[in-house]
């Protein structure tokens, strides 16, 4: 309605789907209308597949829906940003890796981004324009998005921090500015600020998920120890067994 930039879409609780599913441009992407962590993603390349992805997806959304929408090519990448009183302040774009097709699991996230210069005031106008149309006012914000080539689409905007340590880590390793700081200042109506801290050159996490990737960030730490900022709790149980970002083994934080 406000002309921004995003792809098609449509919610379904999946009794429609009949309707549906002959005039969907696939492949499609199905999702929860209202989870976290890449739970019940699913790339659906034709209508024969359609309805087992909704069912799974309405199965894990807590009002029992799902969303259908046009699937993007392009490099995954998200933007966090602070909103005070209406006035969007720009703090960094991430680099997000994932595993692909079908799930999308999330294995890693960079700070900065490698988007190129020339894109960037692009991006940033169509998110605060994006920001503006959902009328957020005073909060985080974290909005994913994919550029093909000289062109990007919106998927999702978040009214919170991004997770998976990008908003309470990576966004201050990498540039200085004490997000967490300055959501609690929105949220008792504090000025926040926007001063810079002395920062690292760039911020990344890694997530494990199998037996190889332990191993790999057992290399890293003896080589570079002193590039290690967090390793997490790892559970070697959950090797070879993530279904989305809340079943993977662990992490390490690492900076340059």
């Amino acid at each position: 309605d406000h002309g921004v930039k995003c792809p098609f879409f449509c919610e379904t609780d999946g009794s429609n789907l009949d309707e549906l599913k002959d005039t969907l441009p696939y492949p499609v992407i199905v999702k929860p209308t209202d989870r976290s962590g890449s739970r019940s993603i699913c790339k659906v390349e034709s209508a024969e597949t359609l309805e087992q992805a909704v069912k799974n997806a309405c199965e894990s959304s807590f009002e029992n829906g799902a969303i259908i929408e046009e699937y993007i090519n392009g490099n995954e990448y998200s933007c966090e940003c602070i909103t005070q009183n209406g006035v969007h302040h720009f703090l960094t774009f991430t680099k997000k890796y994932t595993t692909g097709s079908p799930a999308f699991i999330e294995t890693g996230h960079r700070q900065p981004s490698d988007i190129p210069e020339s894109m960037q005031a692009k991006i940033r106008d169509e998110i605060f324009k994006a920001l503006d149309a959902l009328e957020v006012k005073n909060s985080a914000s974290h909005t994913e998005f994919r550029i093909d080539g000289d062109d990007f689409n919106i998927i999702e905007i978040g009214a919170r921090m991004g997770g998976d340590c990008i908003g309470s880590d990576l966004v201050y390793l990498s540039t200085g500015y004490d997000f967490v700081k300055m959501v609690i200042d929105v949220a008792v109506g504090n000025e926040i600020d926007l001063s810079q801290a002395k920062h690292h050159n760039v911020a990344k996490i890694k997530f494990i998920f199998d037996k190889k990737d332990y191993d790999e960030m057992l290399e890293f730490k003896n080589k570079y120890p002193e590039k290690i900022y967090r390793i997490s709790d790892i559970d070697t149980e959950a090797f070879g067994n993530a279904t989305d970002s809340s079943s993977r083994a662990g992490y390490y934080i690492v900076t340059e």
